[in-house]
């Protein structure tokens, strides 16, 4: 029994202590208005009187600033620029991996729109053409309708003139399909030839690109692999080649044939225009108005087929457009993968570390090199608990002590208060950035350790 009285007494007073350090560690009714009364997010501001004039912790010396470079893809390191203890500016090259695959990719990708860029031009130009001919077509029909009229009231000086204007219109439209016929001809094969000669060039690279390799390798497996690929590529610069003698040899049987097919038709446009002209000369007569009536409807159907050929042009240049969209975008892809396989230096810095060395694979999660600013330096904290962060904010002004240099005292201020807490050794801290004022010659290395003493009485 009094076991048990012993027990209930030592319980109540347990509780008691534990309610009494509930209500000594509560803050005062001002400090927690104050809290309330702060931007929420806006940490650097906050600062309540906890009744301590310093608040001290321990910390390491680090750079202005600091950066670790990865790789964005896995790769083996072939070159390496810099040295460690190096001065670089920004967008200096530091290391580079590998890219023989994306050199040819971008080749490739230079050919694609060297020939897309032909293609354009190609169709620009047949689509000039055929607009030339719908404006020749249209002033057939106009010519067409004129002579009719002309003819159903009467032959009179001005119906001869006008028979006299469609024989003019028809040789000027021999000699614009003669023209056109140049332009097929002539300017398609060199348009062609432009593009297989890129094609040609594309073929002769991957083909040396293989060779290369198989002379290196020193693996039966992958020389097994990579002369299957040499005569595959062997096979494609043939083609190429052919290709480009058959194009230099000189335009098609259809093209010429098309192209003459059209000065043909001008030809008879121009005989039909020169036959109304006697028959008129001749009088009017039932056969001269059958001969003007068949005339419009000739030209109506020219017209017809020279504007189906305009929107068939202005498809054909959509088309080209957007192949030359689609290799501008292979070309650019391709060159930004070439570009990913450097690594540039983010900022004018020291470069403090290269982790790699020539021939070793890089990869996503590896350090390549480490780059920093030593214009000046910073402390950062590293056990500064909760119960004293809330007494601090930027501006504040600390003093410093580094392990290494006993007896030298620096001076710095608070520039960042970490919102964002971690766990260190079971407490829960907050990192709290210092930068240093003046350190003279001292000779500070990144990581010494520190210990910081921050001035809380700022009211």
């Amino acid at each position: 029994m009094n076991w048990r009285r012993i027990l209930i007494i030592a319980l109540v007073v347990v509780v008691i202590v534990a309610v009494a350090l509930f209500v000594l560690q509560r803050p005062s009714g001002q400090e927690e208005e104050t809290v309330a009364e702060t931007t929420p997010g806006d940490v650097d501001s906050i600062a309540i009187e906890t009744g301590v004039d310093t608040v001290g912790a321990e910390g390491i010396v680090v750079p202005l600033r600091d950066t670790s470079l990865t790789f964005p893809m896995s790769g083996q390191v072939a070159e390496i620029f810099v040295t460690e203890g190096e001065l670089v500016s920004e967008g200096d090259p530091l290391l580079r991996l590998d890219s023989t695959d994306q050199e040819v990719a971008l080749q490739q990708a230079e050919a694609g729109l060297a020939q897309a860029q032909s293609n354009l031009e190609s169709a620009q130009a047949g689509l000039m053409a055929a607009q030339a001919a719908k404006n020749l077509a249209e002033l057939g029909v106009d010519s067409a309708n004129a002579q009719l009229a002309l003819i159903e009231s009467g032959p009179i000086d001005e119906q001869i003139a006008v028979s006299e204007l469609g024989v003019a219109a028809a040789e000027a439209g021999i000699i614009a399909a003669a023209g056109n016929q140049a332009l097929v001809v002539e300017d398609t094969a060199s348009a062609r030839i432009l593009a297989a000669e890129a094609q040609l060039r594309a073929a002769q690279a991957n083909e040396k690109q293989v060779r290369d390799s198989l002379n290196a390798t020193e693996d039966e497996e992958e020389e097994n692999i990579l002369e299957n690929q040499l005569i595959a590529a062997v096979s494609n610069v043939n083609a190429a080649q052919a290709t480009l003698d058959e194009l230099r040899a000189g335009a098609t049987q259809a093209e010429r044939l098309s192209a003459g097919s059209a000065v043909s038709q001008a030809s008879a446009q121009r005989d039909a225009a020169q036959a109304q002209l006697d028959l008129l000369l001749a009088g009017a007569r039932e056969e001269q108005l059958e001969v003007a009536r068949v005339g419009v409807q000739q030209a109506e159907a020219a017209l017809a087929e020279a504007e189906l050929a305009v929107s068939q042009a202005e498809a054909g240049v959509a088309q080209a457009e957007a192949g030359l969209l689609q290799a501008q975008a292979t070309a650019g892809a391709a060159q930004s993968a070439l570009d990913l396989m450097t690594l540039n230096a983010p900022f004018e810095g020291i470069v403090a570390d290269i982790p790699l060395e020539l021939g070793e694979v890089a990869s996503q999660i590896r350090p390549a090199v480490v780059i920093a600013d030593f214009d000046g330096w910073l402390v950062e904290t590293s056990d500064l608990k909760e119960q004293d962060v809330v007494a601090l904010a930027v501006g504040f002004p600390v003093e410093i002590s580094v392990d290494a240099l006993p007896g030298e005292t620096l001076e710095g201020t608070v520039i960042d208060v970490s919102p964002v807490s971690r766990i260190v050794d079971g407490d829960v801290t907050y990192v709290v950035t210092i930068r240093l004022d003046d350190t003279g010659d001292l000779p500070l290395r990144w990581g010494m350790t520190t210990s910081v003493e921050i001035d809380t009485n700022q009211s």
